[in-house]
């Protein structure tokens, strides 16, 4: 294979475009056009540049007789793993890191889209508003809410939907992958300790209005448990943003170093299958009781329940895991 065709697969391999290879080489697309159809040659320093970029040596690029990256385990039954380069990780990494505070953002509306509504339906409860207008009004306001939020997911999706992969499937990282991505994450480890306990102690403290309310008699009451419940989502939506704004990078950082969530154990079939089993069963139950029982006010007990003893579940299949390797 040509150094021309090399330099051609690499680049589509990392899913760029030559416009988007020649930004990060400062050449012209132009000169990736020759490059790859055959017409010029990069210089030496372009070389170590791609060669950088992609993971791979520069004998590779040069040597015509070289068929695959030094480095690149032989062929074995199976599948082969996918091997994600330099560059990949890099364009992965800058994508998180620029989706987090929009996806953060998209998050916090939809948990502040009800608020009008909630407080335009206290004005109603006390005749300050027809019922009517409340909800009209409440409604609009909600949507206006999340349709922006909606086309920051849709958006955002579409953009890292080709990385969706890193995920879910094993691979085998190019030199320097995880140098990177452990330098990623030990930038922001101070960053990322504060904003989690700062949201935590925001989610945990909005309930207090709420408690507060459950002191007062009549009107009073009514309309501090409506505004206690608007504030408590205001405070819920500001404590999530703070922590999805920094836990979005740091779990890409995470995801390149298949490490916590993301670590070969949870990447097995048997294993992303347990939540969704788990869950379903748990609904199922859930929905069974409530409506043979007619006690929707306390089967939602369910809930706290099944989220401790997934945990639970979830540290002895961990353990259960690691005894058998």
């Amino acid at each position: 294979m040509q150094m021309a065709e090399k330099i051609a697969a690499l680049r589509k391999q990392a899913g760029w475009s030559q416009e988007e290879l020649s930004e990060r080489l400062d050449v012209s697309r132009q000169s990736i056009s020759k490059w790859e159809g055959g017409l010029a040659a990069p210089t030496i320093d372009k070389l170590l540049e791609m060669s950088r970029l992609f993971g791979v040596s520069t004998d590779y690029l040069l040597k015509d007789e070289l068929e695959a990256p030094e480095g690149t385990p032989p062929e074995e039954d199976g599948p082969a793993l996918r091997q994600v380069s330099q560059g990949e990780a890099e364009t992965f990494l800058s994508l998180k890191e620029t989706s987090a505070r929009p996806t953060a953002l998209a998050v916090a509306l939809c948990i502040l889209s009800p608020v009008c509504l909630i407080l335009l339906g206290g004005l109603a409860e006390i005749g300050r508003i027809r019922e009517e207008t409340a909800a009209a009004v409440g409604l609009v306001i909600l949507f206006a809410f999340v349709v922006p939020a909606v086309a920051i997911f849709v958006l955002w999706g579409m953009r890292l939907g080709k990385y969706e992969y890193l995920e879910k499937e094993i691979f085998t990282a190019a030199p320097g992958v995880e140098g990177l991505a452990r330098r990623r994450k030990e930038a922001m480890e101070r960053q990322h300790a504060r904003r989690i306990t700062v949201g935590i102690c925001l989610c945990v403290a909005a309930a207090v209005p709420v408690f507060v309310a459950m002191g007062m008699e009549d009107l009073a009451m009514l309309l501090f448990t409506v505004g206690g419940v608007g504030l408590l989502l205001v405070m819920v939506a500001i404590g999530v943003y703070c922590i999805l704004s920094v836990s979005i990078p740091w779990e890409a950082c995470q995801i390149l170093l298949q490490e916590g969530d993301y670590d070969a154990e949870r990447k097995a079939p048997w294993r992303r299958a347990v939540p969704s089993i788990y869950w379903c069963a748990v609904t199922a139950g859930y929905l069974a009781w409530s409506f043979v029982t007619k006690r929707w006010g306390s089967t939602w007990v369910v809930w706290p329940v099944a989220g401790v003893l997934y945990g639970a579940i979830d540290a002895v299949l961990h353990l259960a895991y690691k005894r058998k390797k």
